[in-house]
């Protein structure tokens, strides 16, 4: 899909683009994204968002908060 998004998280603007090659409906549960260069991948928990890999400049909060923007825009 290649969708670029923006988020603004602790006053810094984060751009990052859903990376998926198929569609995201209700039912999605993993959402890889790019961001920084780096892949990540999404994962739908109980909790919330959380990431399969641990990366050193993005916090579990920025996950979360990436994460609910993405409900946001596909009405998840």
């Amino acid at each position: 899909m290649g969708m670029p998004l923006r988020i603004t998280f602790n006053d810094v603007d984060y751009n990052f683009k859903v990376a998926n090659t198929e569609p995201i409906t209700k039912a999605t549960t993993k959402i890889p994204i790019l961001i920084n260069g780096e892949t990540i991948e999404l994962i739908k928990d109980t909790k919330g968002w959380i990431s399969n890999s641990a990366t050193s400049g993005i916090n579990s909060d920025l996950i979360q908060a990436i994460g609910r923007a993405i409900e946001l825009r596909f009405r998840l």
